[in-house]
């Protein structure tokens, strides 16, 4: 997932790199010294039009600016048909949110959102469930958001997800056909991933300290399920 400190480093390396101080940097964007050095600290992020703006300054690429060495990495790639899935490792992460297990509240409680510390934003303005399992059953749900520290206002759930293996895929038409359907979301996916890819590549599921196995469902939308990214944890067999 993106980095939001590692950002902010970036953005300070290519300040000093044009020679320019914080507050001559925000006179050319027209904000204050305090959001720049805010955004450097990865306390927030700026805005898409001073994205682009520190783009043309730096000159370089938004895309550049928002890559950061904490990204995921895709290793291998299965096809299957139209079906894209893809092996990736990702770095340790920490989530906070409301934990329920009422699983079958799929949108969750997200009245404490405004309440995180640290939010780690993306692009889109997403929403994050990892769903607990033990035992081959559900056992509980986290409706979180990515952020970048533990300490959190009391009555939040804080998950530190370590780094590890995850087969991920896209809930999108061409990988919707897999399961004979034109458009499903990311939770969809789990079984076919459980009872086809893993036993195909060699896989099994992972497991945490708490001997439950994970899975992400990342959402383009924080309002409705839809379109958006499944990750099942795995791990090589011996």
């Amino acid at each position: 997932m993106f980095n939001q400190v590692l950002f902010g480093e970036k953005l300070k390396e290519n300040r000093k790199q044009k020679n320019l101080t914080q507050e001559e940097l925000a006179a050319r964007l027209g904000v204050s010294g305090q959001a720049v050095s805010k955004w450097e600290k990865g306390e927030c992020l700026p805005d898409v039009y001073n994205l682009k703006m520190l783009g043309k300054v730096y000159q370089v690429s938004v895309d550049s600016l928002l890559e950061t060495e904490d990204d995921e990495k895709v290793i291998e790639t299965y096809k299957i048909g139209n079906a894209v899935f893809e092996l990736a490792e990702r770095p340790a992460a920490i989530y906070a949110g409301t934990m329920t297990e009422e699983i079958t509240n799929f949108y969750g409680e997200r009245e404490n959102y405004d309440k995180l510390v640290g939010c780690v934003l993306p692009e889109r303005d997403i929403h994050v469930s990892i769903n607990f399992w033990s035992g081959g059953k559900p056992k509980k749900i986290l409706f979180a958001r990515e952020v970048t520290t533990e300490n959190q206002p009391d009555g939040i759930d804080v998950y530190k997800m370590p780094a590890g293996l995850f087969i991920r895929v896209y809930a999108d038409k061409n990988n919707a056909e897999i399961l004979g359907k034109d458009i499903c979301e990311p939770w969809e996916f789990f079984a076919y991933i459980w009872n086809y890819i893993m036993p195909k590549y060699h896989l099994k599921k992972a497991v945490n300290e708490n001997g439950e196995d994970n899975q992400i469902e990342i959402y383009d939308s924080p309002r409705a399920h839809g379109n958006g990214w499944g990750y099942a944890a795995v791990e090589r067999e011996n």
